[in-house]
């Protein structure tokens, strides 16, 4: 499927963070739709635009490619439901057995895996913004904001994602997801140094980390749990290209 390095963890670290390239899926992507739900693929018909669709395509065909492997399941069968919130969730006879993430932005998708505690990832492609700051004073809490107004013109757009894809993974580990005040919880905003500096309940006995994905990118990983390590996977550039094999076995 592809190959591991360890994130400050050795390879059992109970949590895993599949690091997926959408870019060839374009070429396979009946096959990414033949392994998609009927509401999935209902989904992906509602965005605007083409490009769009293939990588919610692609994303959630890799997403049950993983689960269809961590799980030795068929990868068709797998389903999905959601929390009154939103979050999504393994129902009927794998119910419970994993806990997972998924976040994709431009052709990078990461995918969370955990059979222990709750995670969430976030992915966002890196780009020019020049209303970072507006952004941030309307959304951030004060010290990330005061944090991101006391960088330069070079570190402010690296300092802003990493802050933003670290308060999208711990939003989606809750739960709470949009639900959950973006200003009621701190976290850094150093790309090197990942860190939770405050939650509404008290508490910051988290895992927070920085992940490293492909040049243009800014990643994170939330684990609700203290000093839980994570080990990084890598879908092989054609993953998309070995679905066919998962056809041909049929049901």
């Amino acid at each position: 499927m592809g190959d591991e390095t360890p994130d400050r963890a050795g390879p059992d670290a109970p949590v895993t963070v599949w690091d997926v390239d959408l870019t060839q899926a374009i070429d396979h992507r009946a096959k990414c739709r033949d392994v998609l739900s009927d509401d999935e693929i209902a989904r992906a018909t509602r965005f605007v635009r083409d490009v769009d669709r293939w990588r919610f395509e692609a994303s959630h065909a890799a997403l049950r490619l993983v689960l269809g492997h961590r799980l030795g399941s068929d990868p068709r069968g797998i389903v999905f439901g959601t929390t009154p919130s939103g979050k999504p969730h393994l129902v009927g006879e794998q119910a419970g057995s994993c806990r997972f993430s998924l976040s994709h932005s431009g052709s990078r998708a990461l995918i969370g895996l955990s059979s222990l505690v709750e995670i969430g990832v976030d992915v966002e492609e890196i780009r020019p913004m020049p209303d970072l700051l507006r952004i941030a004073r309307a959304h951030f809490a004060r010290r990330e904001i005061a944090a991101l107004e006391a960088l330069g013109p070079r570190d402010l757009t690296a300092g802003f994602f990493a802050c933003w894809t670290r308060k999208e993974a711990v939003a989606k580990a809750t739960g709470q997801g949009l639900s959950l005040s973006l200003d009621s919880f701190a976290v850094s905003v150093t790309p090197e140094t990942a860190e939770l500096l405050a939650m509404p309940d008290g508490t910051t006995a988290w895992s927070l980390r920085a992940l490293s994905t492909a040049p243009g990118y800014a990643a994170a990983i939330a684990i609700m749990a203290a000093n839980v390590g994570c080990v990084r996977r890598t879908l092989a550039p054609d993953w998309a290209a070995g679905l066919s094999a998962i056809s041909q076995q049929g049901p």
